[in-house]
């Protein structure tokens, strides 16, 4: 008798691509272009 998997809702590939929640590439270019400015802001204040 062959063995039949029981959901195969859930051994779905789509449903593997979950994983940490990481910020995208591009908002972590535009965080470092604020940190870039505010770094430049306080170097001019002195």
């Amino acid at each position: 008798m062959p063995t039949r998997t029981r959901n195969f809702v859930a051994r779905s590939p789509l449903l593997r691509k979950g994983g940490v929640h990481e910020k995208s590439k591009t908002g972590q270019r535009h965080k470092a272009k604020q940190e870039l400015k505010k770094e430049v802001a306080n170097w001019r204040k002195r």
